[in-house]
């Protein structure tokens, strides 16, 4: 319903790390895989020609794909993981008024509504 500012601290002070994550697919929401097929398509495949549909389905959640599997088990958590010490790097040598500030870009007064989804969401509340 809302998100940071493009303008907030947060978002500048990690614009470029930011741009890394969308290029390697790292995050569920939103991100463009396109680029990252060539390299996932190949796992995907394996196991959908090798694994049979019912096993397939065994984990949990049932309703994964194999696609959302891989997405999930390789790019959002493996490849992720590898990110966690570059992204906390940013913070070293922040006085407390900075890092106040960072943590302000996701104060609800800082952040900018969704307004097509909010409007959205209110026309179908009622159901």
């Amino acid at each position: 319903m809302i998100y940071s500012s493009p303008d907030s601290a947060y978002n500048k002070l990690f614009k470029s790390f930011l741009a890394k994550k969308q290029f390697m697919a790292i995050d569920t929401w939103g991100t463009d895989d396109s680029h990252v097929k060539h390299i996932y398509g190949p796992l995907e495949d394996l196991i959908k020609q090798n694994i049979s549909e019912e096993h397939q389905k065994r984990l949990y959640p049932t309703s994964w794909t194999v696609k959302r599997r891989v997405a999930e088990l390789s790019r959002h958590i493996l490849v992720a993981e590898f990110l966690v010490e570059e992204w906390a790097d940013h913070f070293v040598g922040k006085s407390l008024s900075e890092l106040d500030e960072l943590a302000a870009s996701f104060s609800f007064e800082n952040c900018v509504q969704r307004e097509e989804l909010n409007a959205i969401l209110k026309q179908y509340s009622h159901i």
